[in-house]
């Protein structure tokens, strides 16, 4: 699907929109150290429940996600970053293939044409790197956590750090925490990463080291590091030049 359908007439920023409709195995790196989270979430969907799923950048909660939605069936509709309400509901009103002129229509409008959409066609809602929710956008989000068979899936940070969304997701069982993987997990990631970007023929005993050190358990990490040592910019005689690696890698991730 095209995650970045846009409005330009309207100054409504559209990007971030997402139909998933998952019956399958998503991605082509293996999903590590996650397999009870996955099962889950999995599970949390096919019941209808909403869930915060937390952890720092590159902790893999999209990926998670992903998985959960390929394993459960659920159709869903994953938006990103929707930083205020009205741009919120124009997504959602985009997503949900509701009759009216968007670009022009109130919060109002928008918000009764979503409500009565998702009552007509109950599906999961994905809101990624949610930080700071104002309380308009949690009154709004508070109607569509209690839709019947509607699921309200939440990343971000943390929970202190979505605002005032962790009144709506306070119980701690609507939420599922992804931590740092353990080595045995970090290091089946790096070979699977190695293979993946076709590193087999660089000296890699000193780079698996120092990748596995950097990273901390951090999956992101790990797949961005072994991404970009497949760049001959970054190869010197079959070997990896990592601190240059390292300081692009660094900044690369916290775009």
């Amino acid at each position: 699907m095209d995650r970045s359908a846009t409005w330009p007439a309207s100054g409504i920023d559209m990007q971030g929109v997402n139909v998933a409709a998952s019956s399958g195995p998503v991605g082509c790196i293996p999903m590590v150290g996650r397999r009870t989270e996955v099962a889950a979430l999995a599970s949390m969907l096919r019941s209808g429940k909403s869930c915060l799923v937390a952890g720092p950048s590159g902790m893999g909660k999209t990926r998670l996600v992903e998985e959960a939605l390929a394993l459960s069936g659920q159709l869903a509709l994953v938006l990103q970053r929707a930083p205020v309400l009205h741009q919120l509901l124009a997504m959602l009103a985009s997503g949900l293939g509701c009759p009216a002129d968007i670009r022009r229509a109130t919060s109002m409008r928008l918000k009764a044409l979503v409500l009565e959409a998702l009552r007509l066609s109950p599906r999961c809602i994905v809101l990624e790197d949610v930080a700071d929710a104002d309380p308009r956008m949690y009154r709004f989000l508070q109607q569509i956590y209690y839709l019947p068979g509607v699921s309200l899936i939440v990343t971000g940070k943390s929970r202190a750090d979505i605002g005032f969304l962790r009144k709506l997701l306070w119980d701690p069982r609507e939420e599922i925490v992804l931590r740092s993987l353990a080595r045995p997990e970090s290091l089946a990631l790096f070979e699977a990463a190695r293979t993946m970007f076709a590193l087999q023929a660089l000296d890699l005993a000193e780079f698996r080291h120092k990748v596995l050190a950097a990273a901390n358990g951090n999956p992101g990490q790990i797949l961005t590091m072994c991404r970009m040592a497949g760049s001959p910019a970054y190869q010197a005689g079959g070997r990896i030049k990592f601190l240059p690696l390292r300081i692009d890698a660094l900044t690369a991730f916290v775009r």
